[in-house]
């Protein structure tokens, strides 16, 4: 295992749980009306303390490309809409966790020694997975732009249109953006997985 596969392990795994106990203890300041700039410290670092605990129980990061495919799945559907929602609803930088599935799968077909074909076969499932969360994740984008009233004078002052965009205008954006995505992360997923492999 070279230093890279141990920093991206790190990297993956240790910048997700305190951000979820930091969320987690925002949305409990706001559900029992307290401060919640307080909360919101005390969840930063509860998040940082869990991670380090955590982190040190896993001894060994190389558990990290032998873990089964449920938590992975988990970790990758958390890292994508808390993106979308960092993001207040625009998915274009949605395809960064399928490039980071990229990498990881061949990183852990390359340490586990297993055959092209079974690295040509993992991708292919990564492919499939994150192409899935990404519709997802589009679906759930383009109802927010539909329920939005103001939807079409945003569209009209960002791209200067001389006409206000009509439903017809923000479906068309939705179908080809929303494509043009999906093809851009399956593109990027491989060459990522590809890399990896190669390293």
């Amino acid at each position: 295992m070279t230093k890279f596969d141990k920093v991206f392990a790190a990297v993956i795994l240790g910048f997700i749980i305190p951000v979820i106990v930091f969320c987690a203890f925002w949305w409990l300041s706001f559900l029992l009306k307290i401060d919640s700039r307080l909360w919101m410290v005390a969840g930063l670092f509860a998040g940082i303390i869990l991670c380090i605990v955590l982190l040190r129980k896993l001894k060994r990061v190389d558990r990290f490309y032998t873990a089964n495919y449920f938590p992975l799945a988990v970790l990758y559907t958390v890292y994508s809409f808390g993106i979308f929602g960092f993001f207040m609803g625009v998915p274009v930088f949605n395809v960064i966790p399928g490039i980071l599935a990229g990498v990881y799968v061949g990183r852990k077909v390359k340490l586990l020694k297993q055959p092209i074909s079974n690295f040509r076969s993992e991708l292919k499932k990564a492919a499939i997975f994150s192409a899935l969360i990404l519709f997802l994740i589009c679906c759930c984008s383009a109802w927010l732009a539909l329920a939005d009233p103001h939807t079409a004078a945003n569209l009209q002052g960002m791209l200067k249109l001389s006409f206000e965009a009509a439903d017809t205008v923000i479906w068309l954006l939705i179908v080809i953006g929303g494509a043009s995505l999906l093809l851009l992360q399956h593109m990027f997923l491989l060459l990522a997985g590809k890399w990896a492999y190669q390293r």
